[in-house]
């Protein structure tokens, strides 16, 4: 049985961990197209934003600005944190982030963002449900580190077909991780049949309840199909008290 004082070193060796995979995967000038789509995936505006994360001499604090350019014109920059080490706004589990609200409570607005980063690349989506807890508007996220780049349409959704291989990881919200499972692949589609499920034209799909009620158990899903052969899914879980954990799937199609 392990004391307090081992549970205590246990929890700041995985916020240490955290912050480590922070400044590996999502350190510099990310360049992104951001586009907001309705609860329907009808496509409403679109602007570009640098998100920068820059580390400090010491390297004990990351400082975040967000520079917004919009299509007329108008421009603006925000800051937040800045985060000091090891405390960060995000899980970071390997290449993978999310961060959001981790409680229900009626009357307030609820926001989620899970994402991914793979080569020089990051991708993410953006939930926001209104005080009932209906989805309002969901913003995709294509970002590419230092420059401005092209973002082509992703390849289209993965079908039942292929001998797609999958693993998870688990993290709960004090940081503490698992070790890696196999995990059958299932589209997202069918991983709840009354969700609604949105896919995008830059690979990224969502899925998530058409209308969350008080005291409901749900998650809130996030794929990438970075290749025909590769896709990642990031998994926010909610009991009927909040934000339970975080799981990682990454699914590659050996066929």
């Amino acid at each position: 049985m392990s004391t307090p004082m081992e549970v205590d070193n246990a929890v700041l060796n995985a916020q240490q961990q955290n912050w480590e995979n922070f400044c590996q995967y999502h350190l510099g000038d990310w360049d992104g197209t951001w586009t907001r789509y309705s609860s329907q995936g009808e496509a409403l505006d679109s602007f570009q934003c640098v998100r920068s994360f820059h580390l400090s001499e010491d390297g004990n604090q990351i400082n975040h600005k967000n520079h917004y350019t919009y299509a007329d014109g108008k421009s603006k920059t925000e800051a937040y944190g800045p985060y000091k080490r090891p405390i960060t706004r995000a899980l970071y589990l390997q290449n993978s982030f999310s961060w959001g609200s981790t409680t229900l409570n009626p009357g307030n607005y609820l926001g989620f963002e899970t994402g991914f980063r793979f080569e020089n690349k990051r991708a993410s989506a953006i939930a926001m449900l209104d005080d009932k807890g209906k989805l309002q508007e969901v913003t995709i996220v294509s970002e590419h580190l230092g420059s401005f780049a092209n973002h082509p349409p992703g390849p289209p959704a993965p079908k039942h077909s292929g001998n797609w291989q999958g693993r998870l990881q688990t993290m709960t919200p004090n940081w503490m991780v698992s070790a890696e499972v196999e995990l059958p692949w299932k589209m997202l589609d069918d991983l709840a049949e009354d969700y609604l499920t949105l896919h995008f034209a830059e690979g990224i799909s969502l899925s998530c309840p058409q209308l969350i009620k008080p005291e409901q158990e749900f998650f809130l899903a996030v794929d990438w199909l970075i290749s025909p052969t590769l896709l990642q899914r990031g998994i926010r879980h909610f009991d009927k008290s909040g934000f339970t954990h975080f799981t990682l799937q990454t699914f590659i199609n050996e066929s």
